[in-house]
């Protein structure tokens, strides 16, 4: 019986399998259904009002934020160069700008969101950017979940302290911020809701400025910090009116052992 045609075909379907593998393929399909799915949850998630922050590699055209964030990245690159940071938490990543905008420059990074809408849409920028240096977390920031949180060279509360002070109260938002800040090995960078906020929030009287009352809050609270203003930017009100407020750099001027 002659088999070697059956040999044949054999063989040569062998090596047509060694030059396209099977998993090659599996995945290219697999990765082409991902982005498909990726981007209409993208747009699902963006309504009704687009997302907050002008995330590189998100396709959605409407970004809230998209003035005060850059601004913001602006003033606070030079210190994070300056001081030379190595790691970094952004605390309420909301879609992760803050986050893959360090690790672009070789930082790792930790994204710590509660919001499921702004975690997907964070785990998909950080792929569709192609960066392994980010790490998505879900989880909500309160005291029992304090303790979870790395130590690394620089954190970022931005928009956050506000709402802290109005679900939680005024002293455990600053024993929040304390825990935070002994987790910081260099840099805090912070921002907050000011006098623009409704008095539902409950927070202090800011006198006598905001821009001084937060210094101060800040230097009494974070201790071997010392504080740098880096301008005022764009933010909105509780009724998405545009409004401004304080950055800070809080820098720690003794070394911090972690």
């Amino acid at each position: 019986m002659d088999r070697s045609n059956g040999t044949q075909t054999s063989t040569r379907m062998v090596r047509l399998h060694q030059r396209f593998p099977s998993h090659r393929l599996t995945r290219g399909v697999r990765r082409r259904l991902d982005d498909t799915i990726d981007l209409v949850r993208l747009q699902l998630d963006a309504l009704p009002d687009g997302v907050y922050q002008p995330v590189p590699g998100i396709p959605v055209r409407k970004a809230k934020r998209s003035v005060g964030t850059r601004s913001r990245w602006t003033a606070m690159e030079p210190v994070v160069e300056r001081l030379g940071v190595e790691s970094a938490l952004d605390v309420g990543a909301n879609v992760g700008y803050f986050p893959i905008m360090l690790a672009r420059r070789g930082i790792p990074s930790v994204a710590l969101e509660a919001d499921p809408k702004c975690v997907r849409t964070a785990t998909t920028a950080v792929r569709r950017n192609q960066l392994d240096n980010v790490a998505v977390t879900s989880l909500e920031f309160r005291p029992d979940t304090l303790g979870l949180l790395p130590a690394t060279d620089c954190t970022l509360l931005l928009s956050l302290w506000h709402h802290l002070v109005r679900e939680l109260g005024l002293d455990t938002a600053t024993h929040l911020l304390r825990g935070l800040w002994a987790r910081t090995g260099k840099v805090m960078f912070f921002d907050s809701g000011e006098d623009e906020m409704p008095e539902s929030f409950g927070l202090p009287r800011m006198v006598p400025t905001p821009d001084a009352w937060l210094t101060e809050y800040l230097q009494e609270n974070c201790a071997d910090g010392r504080v740098e203003h880096l301008g005022r930017h764009r933010a909105f009100d509780a009724d998405g009116f545009p409004t401004d407020r304080a950055l800070f750099a809080v820098i720690r001027e003794a070394p911090h052992g972690r």
